[in-house]
């Protein structure tokens, strides 16, 4: 998808300015640390009168929600183009993750972004270098333990790491590995970190140091990864992968023992098409993607289908083509519904608040 001359001319000069910028700030907060919900929409999932389980919180099209004015570089950009520029816009959001309070990162990969939205300073701004080098199509995100953020980029075959602040601090294992395309992320409660990389058909493992630890899984048992695309960790530490062409998620342990797989090839509710991001909700609820079906759905631990949400279409609790899925400490879910250019969000209602 091609950006307008005005929106290149801003990604260019904030790369050129500083691999991070600040936009700007004011007015309130688009989304009260205490609650994420549009009181204008109200919408649960199943529908009445059955318990709800899943409600739809709201939607974030764009940095702009955050209700920041327009910085210097829009002010200038303003003058030069005579188009009007307050942020840059999603063009296709893609990875998404959330540090469980008010901070918000969002990959784009078609205008090799990442999105830093900080709710509770009112402020956005963009990762576009990582040094001298600037991301060209960032995808998965993950947050550790210690706030790193990690960025895989599939085309310049590296995962970079940032501060939360997004200060670029190193590439990873820079010299250790050649990822063929790095994608999915993910960090278990130790640290350990977990990279999809989709052309070598396996995981890649790292310690809290970035050390490289080893090929995951560490054999065939449950059949071979076939273009794995997204991993997630839950709080036992065990491992779901998406394994893409096979239509279905793995599951192992934390050693790579291979557990169970959920879902397989189909065009029913339980099956999948396209399947891509997954998480795990603090109930061990397993959420998957499918950009074909434009919806998630929601199985629990033996791999039975317990609800699915959404369908095609541009209105709230609607997709077209969503690709990633983060699960915060809150259980509040966030989707990035990429072609219609927006995050959406959803809360996982536990028993005792349903």
């Amino acid at each position: 998808m091609r950006l307008s001359r005005g929106v290149f001319l801003l990604l260019l000069l904030l790369a050129l300015a500083s691999p991070l910028m600040i936009v700007g700030c004011g007015g309130p907060s688009f989304l009260p640390a205490a609650s994420l919900r549009d009181p204008s929409v109200d919408m649960a999932w199943p529908p009445a009168p059955n318990p709800a389980r899943i409600r739809f919180l709201r939607e974030i099209s764009g940095p702009e929600q955050v209700k920041a004015e327009p910085g210097a570089i829009a002010r200038f950009l303003e003058f030069v183009t005579g188009e009007q520029f307050k942020h840059v816009p999603f063009v296709t959001p893609y990875g998404v993750v959330s540090d469980g309070g008010t901070l918000l990162f969002v990959s784009d990969s078609s205008s090799g972004v990442v999105h830093r939205i900080d709710l509770a300073r009112q402020k956005v701004s963009y990762i576009v270098r990582a040094g001298d080098e600037f991301l060209s199509s960032p995808v998965g995100l993950a947050l550790s333990p210690s706030g790193d953020l990690y960025v895989s980029d599939s085309v310049n075959a590296k995962v970079y790491v940032f501060s939360r602040d997004g200060e670029f601090l190193r590439v990873l294992a820079d010299g250790q590995v050649d990822f063929k395309r790095p994608a999915g992320l993910a960090v278990n409660s130790k640290g350990v970190l977990f990279v999809v990389d989709v052309l070598a058909h396996k995981l890649k493992v790292f310690n809290v140091s970035g050390r490289f630890l080893g090929d995951f899984p560490p054999d065939d048992i449950g059949g071979k990864l076939n273009l794995p695309s997204h991993v997630a960790v839950d709080k036992d530490d065990k491992v779901y992968v998406t394994d893409a062409l096979n239509f279905t998620v793995k599951v192992y342990d934390s050693a790579g023992r291979y557990l169970r797989s959920i879902g397989e090839i189909g065009d029913a509710p339980g099956s999948f098409a396209r399947p891509r991001g997954v998480a795990v909700d603090s109930d061990l609820n397993v959420y998957v993607i499918d950009a074909a079906f434009d919806n998630f759905q929601i199985f629990n631990q033996e791999g039975q289908l317990l609800l699915f949400v959404g369908k095609p279409g541009k209105k709230s609790g609607e997709f077209y083509m969503p690709s990633g899925i983060h699960i915060d400490r809150n259980d509040r879910i966030f989707i990035s519904d990429s072609y219609n250019r927006r995050v959406q969000v959803f809360e996982y209602l536990k028993e005792e608040n349903r």
